[in-house]
Order: structure tokens, then C-alpha cells, then sequence
């Protein structure tokens, strides 16, 4: 068993996989294994891989058929031996001393996840950390999960991306955690992160950057994304149920709802590049239970009026939410598509 496992999906990027590979196996922490998932790649990574694999030991080959970076990192996890879990992406490019200082992070504080900032990369070179945020140890039991989804989460003030941090292998076994279905949801980092988070009791913020992300057009966050509205939909549900699975949904009552409209619904209606597709998913989950409850919840007046005093966001925002709500489960999907996509005020 080694103390680190580095879980990294590989689907067309031998431009960049050298380099990837390259600064994790310069880690100044060296027990760790480096798991490669070839996901079904169709250019020359497979031969980076076997020949990295056979200049260090510490390199494991998983090879299978393309099913998304989901899958890709599934398939990691099925044969991880680490005691933590690290994710890196195969484009991006990771700072020395990461391993060391999470590892070092999470001894120290007996926390159950470790998260760190990260630098956009392009072709103006690297830029400066993207998040601002301090060196803490964050106490969940003294904040409340709540207060950390308004404080930390929906303002992005710390990183959802799962390559932006360290977890421990023991929690995300006993609890089942897998990522998502790409096709299904969106943002499948997300959705996984929020359930690991529903398991943790203390989190270590490392404020340097220490994952560089390299910012290309190709990239699948570059690319168009079909179906988005019906994905970030799925994901509040699911998202919304685990919640409530896991006996959370009391704690997070006024939060589950204005988070899945404000950070995830409104988003995929907004940047859905196909209208017809938003349209033919909202008519859909308006009958689905666990959306027609989250409207329902919208409609009240506990969660807006907590977002507002939670985060200072101001009376807008609250009826606009309700309207949105209304609308939707009256049938009136134009209305409440347009409503957020800023084409009409609240009043």
C-alpha cells in the first residue's frame, strides 16, 4: 500500500500527457502510485504510456473503452491502493511540492480533505493563483455545513474541480462515491464533490497554486456542451437526493434549493446552446418529484430570504426565484426560461 494514489484520465492529449506525467513523477513526496486510464484514446498516448510505465515502477496502466472522464476516473478508483486520492488531469500540470504539502496538510490537521488553488495556464503563459483565499483549517462542525455552502461554495471562493484536492480513499469507499455519468449530468466534479463534502468534518485550504490548468479550445470545457440545461437539472436532483440520503437535508434545507436554481439550473438555461433542448427538459422534469420539489421549496420564503442574509445578495434575486419557481410548475417554460436568461425583470 502506498500513501498517495494520483488518478489520471487519458483520452487524446499526447501533446500534453508528457508533460503531465512529467511533473508528478517529479513530486518532491515520492510514495505514491500514478494510476494512467487510457480511456479508449485514439492517438499516440498509449505508447507515452508504456514507455513511462517502463522507466517507473510506481506508473499502473488501466486500459478500456471510451466512456467519459467519469468513467475514466471510476476506473482509477476501482484500483487505487492509496490511502489518499489525488486527481489530475492529463493536460494540466501539477507544482512539485503538491503531494508533499497535502499529504503534510492533511497529517497535520486529521482533516478529511485537503483543497488548494490553481493558475490559469494559455498562451500568454502561467498567470497569477485564480482564487483568493487564505491558509485555513475550516471546522465544519463549528461553521455548519449550511454556512460553508454560503460562504465558501456557491461564491466559489473555494475550487469545486476534484483535481483541486486530496481526499481519503476510506470515505469515498465506505460511502460509494463514483462520479457520475457524464452523458447524465453536467459537471460531474460537482456533484461528487458536494457528496464527498456531506462526509467531512474539517477541511485544510492550501492558498498557493499548485495545479496548473491549461486553458485550450479542444479541451471538453472548451467545447459546446449539448443537453446542458437537462444535465445541471440531473445533477440537482441527484445532488438534492443524496443530501437527504446521507440525512443531511434538514441541515441544508434552505440551502439545497436556491443552490440547485441560482448555481446550477440557471446556469444550463442560460448557456444551453440549443433553446429547444432547455424548452423539451423543463416540460420533462416539471413532472419529475424531486424537481417539483425543489420549486416548491423555492416558492417558500425560508431559503431565499436566508440566501439574502447569508450572502447579501438583495430582494431581485428573491423574487425572481419565486417567479421562476411559479412559472415553471404552472407550465409557463418561456416565462421562466426568459426570466433567467435576462430578457424580462421580476417586477
Amino acid at each position: 500500500m502506498c500513501k498517495v494514489s494520483v488518478i489520471v484520465p487519458v483520452y487524446q492529449v499526447e501533446a500534453y500527457l508528457p508533460k503531465c506525467i512529467d511533473s508528478i513523477l517529479a513530486q518532491t513526496f515520492t510514495d505514491f502510485e500514478l494510476i494512467l486510464v487510457n480511456d479508449g484514446t485514439k492517438d499516440g498516448c498509449p505508447a507515452i504510456m508504456e514507455a513511462y510505465a517502463r522507466k517507473d515502477t510506481r506508473i499502473r496502466q488501466v486500459h478500456k473503452e471510451n466512456g467519459g472522464l467519469s468513467s475514466a476516473r471510476n476506473a482509477g478508483l476501482d484500483v487505487a491502493k492509496g490511502e489518499y486520492i489525488v486527481f489530475i488531469d492529463s493536460d494540466d500540470y501539477a507544482e512539485p511540492q503538491l503531494l508533499e504539502d497535502a499529504v503534510a496538510a492533511v497529517e497535520r490537521t486529521g482533516a478529511e480533505q485537503v483543497l488548494w488553488n490553481y493558475r490559469y495556464v494559455d498562451a500568454n503563459g502561467e498567470h497569477e493563483a485564480y482564487l483568493s483565499f487564505p491558509d485555513e483549517v475550516i471546522d465544519l462542525d463549528q461553521l455548519g455545513l449550511d454556512n460553508y455552502f454560503y460562504q465558501y461554495w456557491m461564491p466559489y471562493k473555494h475550487g469545486q474541480e476534484a483535481w483541486s484536492k486530496l481526499y481519503r480513499r476510506s470515505i469515498i469507499e465506505e460511502h460509494g462515491l463514483r462520479f457520475a455519468p457524464n452523458k447524465e449530468i453536467f459537471a460531474e466534479d460537482t456533484l461528487f464533490s458536494a457528496m464527498y463534502l456531506m462526509h467531512t468534518r474539517r477541511i485544510a485550504a492550501l492558498s498557493r497554486p499548485y495545479i496548473n490548468y491549461l486553458q485550450r479550445g479542444d479541451s471538453l470545457m472548451g467545447m459546446k456542451k449539448p443537453q446542458l440545461a437537462r444535465r445541471l437539472m440531473n445533477l440537482s436532483v441527484q445532488l438534492y437526493e443524496y443530501a437527504h440520503a446521507c440525512e443531511k437535508g434538514k441541515t441544508l434545507f434552505c440551502v439545497l434549493p436556491v443552490l440547485c436554481y441560482d448555481k446550477l439550473i440557471c446556469k444550463g438555461i442560460r448557456f444551453d446552446p440549443a433553446e429547444k433542448d432547455v424548452l423539451a427538459a423543463m416540460d420533462e422534469m416539471r413532472e419529475q418529484p424531486v424537481m417539483r420539489r425543489i420549486l416548491r421549496e423555492l416558492l417558500g420564503l425560508r431559503p431565499l430570504a436566508m440566501y439574502t442574509l447569508k450572502t447579501g445578495k438583495g430582494i431581485r434575486t428573491q423574487l425572481r426565484g419565486r417567479l421562476f419557481a411559479f412559472r415553471w410548475l404552472r407550465g409557463d417554460l418561456r416565462g421562466a426560461m426568459a426570466l433567467v436568461q435576462g430578457r424580462e425583470e421580476a417586477a
